[in-house]
Parts: C-alpha cells; sequence; structure tokens
C-alpha cells in the first residue's frame, strides 16, 4: 500500500532528481522579464521593482519546488517524492520512452493511477500495483533513465510465481505483457 514516508530504509540502489533542465529555466526567465516589463512600464518605479522580485521568487520557488521531487529505489521499496511504496505490493514494471508515456497520459490508463511526473521530462516508469487495497491501480513516474531504472526494479519486483519480472518489450498498453494474453487463454 502507498504510504508517505520521507526516509526510505536500506542503502540507496537508484537515486534521481527531477529537476528542470536549464532550458526550462531560460523559458521561466523570459516569462518574468516580459511580465516585469509589461507592469513595470504601467506601474511606478517603486511598484515596478516590488513586483519585479516577486514574479523573480516565485519563478524561482515554482522551478526549485518542482525539482525537488526524488525517485529512490532501496532495497525496501520504491519512493517518488514524499509517498513510498514496499516491493510486495508491485506486481509489474515497465519503462516507457516518450512516445508511450505520451499515449499512457493521453489514455485511460492513468485514470486511478498515480502520478509524479514532471513535462520537461518526457520517459517514465509504470509500476503496476499488486495490492487490492491501494487506491491507485498503478505508478506512473517520469524517469531520464527508463531502461535503466525498468531494469533496476525488475530485480526487486517478484511475481506470483516467484519469478523475476523482467522489462518486456513496450506495447501502446504499458499494463499490459505476455502474462496477460497467458491468462485470457485459461
Amino acid at each position: 500500500m502507498t504510504v508517505n514516508s520521507p526516509h526510505p530504509s536500506g542503502p540507496v540502489v537508484y537515486s534521481e532528481r527531477l529537476c528542470a533542465p536549464p532550458a526550462w529555466w531560460l523559458i521561466g526567465a523570459a516569462v518574468a522579464i516580459s511580465l516585469i516589463v509589461a507592469i513595470g512600464a504601467w506601474t511606478s518605479p517603486t511598484t515596478g521593482m516590488i513586483v519585479a522580485v516577486i514574479i523573480v521568487v516565485l519563478v524561482v520557488a515554482a522551478f526549485v519546488e518542482a525539482g525537488r521531487v526524488r525517485i529512490v529505489v532501496t532495497e525496501d521499496g520504491f519512493g517518488a517524492g514524499r509517498s513510498w511504496i514496499e516491493w510486495r505490493w508491485v506486481d509489474r514494471v515497465r519503462g516507457v520512452d516518450a512516445g508511450t508515456m505520451t499515449s499512457v497520459m493521453h489514455s485511460s490508463h492513468q485514470v486511478g493511477s498515480f502520478l509524479v511526473t514532471r513535462p520537461w521530462i518526457k520517459s517514465g516508469l509504470v509500476l503496476r500495483l499488486a495490492d487490492p487495497a491501494d487506491p491507485h491501480q498503478a505508478w506512473i513516474v517520469s524517469t531520464r533513465h527508463p531502461d535503466k531504472l525498468a531494469a533496476i526494479v525488475s530485480e526487486y519486483v517478484v511475481a506470483p510465481d516467484s519469478a523475476a519480472v523482467s522489462s518486456p518489450p513496450v506495447s501502446k498498453d504499458p499494463f499490459s505483457d505476455s502474462r496477460d494474453e497467458e491468462d485470457s487463454r485459461d
């Protein structure tokens, strides 16, 4: 079950901070400058300076806060931001490229899923959960290294038959794999 835990236990196997790249900071600076010029042209210099400081502080704070999220893998579980899940509740994992991530985010697959995504990171990881008590069917998480992260997570995810789940080839449905097809034939 998903729990909030700021301090995962066990040694950290993988860690990634979802910070904004320099290009996004430049876009934020351009927006801030245009707002400062637009507001400063119509107000007194004192008001313009106050507004400029407020705008810069808000833009910097927004990027810092959005980039504070960390993806963490330990021997005990998977963490995304302040949320944490133990390995026993993860059923399957799949790293998804930019195209598949876009399809997932624009489909019904993301409805009811726990999302930790950032617009500046196009690829991601999909964790399908095995906990019937969890309100989320899956976690969809942005990552710059989906294949590497999926391989690491796969080492800890154990299928019901106690075999490790590998990252199968990406399909349009990130939640399906060959086990779904086998189950439907029974």
